[in-house]
């Protein structure tokens, strides 16, 4: 399921940002509204296919200005890994689906606080489950 609410981390080329991405589809056509911290929401209109996603444009970002972008990613169950190439260099995205259905793990940082307390096995359905099951 690509459609759900992930806890981010964006790094672009000037700095490293924390947010969240929702991601709603309807049919092939994806809209994400991308919540970084300290900054106005940005919405971006995309296409989606099984578990990948697509944007393409040209927008106006805050402390970035107006750049062309062209991004890629996919879910993998709880996770999110987006590639975007863009007029003023990469940026990358990466994220953790915030549910309380994963076990009360509500983000990235949480994961990797149980994850190095031993509080769940590989195969909970929690981060990178996914991905692992795809066996990608």
């Amino acid at each position: 399921m690509i459609e759900g609410t992930f806890d981010i981390a964006l790094d672009t080329p000037k700095r490293h940002k924390r947010g969240t991405l929702e991601l709603k589809s309807k049919g092939d056509r994806i809209v994400a509204l991308l919540k970084l911290t300290e900054l106005d929401p940005i919405q971006l209109n995309g296409t989606c296919a099984d578990k990948t996603i697509s944007f393409e444009g040209t927008g106006t970002f805050p402390e970035l200005g107006e750049i062309e972008y062209s991004a890629t990613g996919d879910v993998w169950g709880n996770s999110i890994d987006v590639k975007c190439e863009t007029s003023i260099g990469k940026i990358t995205l990466f994220g953790t689906r915030l549910s309380m259905s994963t076990g009360g793990i509500s983000s990235s940082h949480e994961y990797l606080m149980a994850a190095s307390r031993g509080e769940f096995s590989a195969d909970d359905g929690t981060m990178f489950s996914g991905r692992f099951a795809d066996g990608g």
